[in-house]
């Protein structure tokens, strides 16, 4: 396995259909909308997002995470273990490298405000359990019932 920045034209063609067809990222995410088509991942790409991919020797798509700047709100963050990647003990290191390399960047190191956020499903357990395990702590509600918001102040060492 390998970690790379950024997406290579096969692994963008597997996460819309990661993003179309695995119950699992259907259930919990929005990526069944943001992934829908290559024109709806050109329009997401738009924001800005680092992404990192985590990838097999054969270059398939295994997971991936972004990171971006919200606002005045600081950072924003997502992670995402595709079928055969998932439930096997990949996530923790694979997000708290990449977070790190970000974190090295001038976008984050030239930021005022360099709290992370994000919002998840409360009842992805896989996922509440690896964001506490960084360092994240619940902080309020999401946009919708079933969310909740995590947040990480800067200074946290994992």
């Amino acid at each position: 396995m390998e970690i790379k920045k950024g997406l290579s034209e096969k692994n963008i063609g597997q996460l819309i259909d990661y993003a179309n067809n695995d119950e699992e990222v259907k259930r919990f995410t929005s990526d069944a909308g943001r992934f829908k088509n290559r024109e709806s991942y050109d329009e997401w790409l738009k924001k800005g997002r680092a992404i990192y991919a985590l990838v097999d020797e054969e270059d398939n798509l295994l997971g991936i995470t972004w990171f971006g700047k919200e606002g005045e709100g600081g950072f924003t963050l997502a992670i995402r273990t595709y079928e055969r990647a998932r439930h096997k003990g990949f996530s923790y290191n694979f997000l708290k490298e990449t977070m790190n390399d970000f974190m090295k960047g001038d976008e984050y190191q030239g930021a005022e405000n360099k709290e992370w956020w994000l919002e998840t499903s409360k009842d992805n357990s896989a996922a509440t359990i690896l964001y506490e395990k960084l360092g994240f702590r619940i902080d309020g509600e999401g946009k919708s019932f079933e969310k909740v918001i995590y947040r990480r102040r800067p200074g946290f060492v994992s």
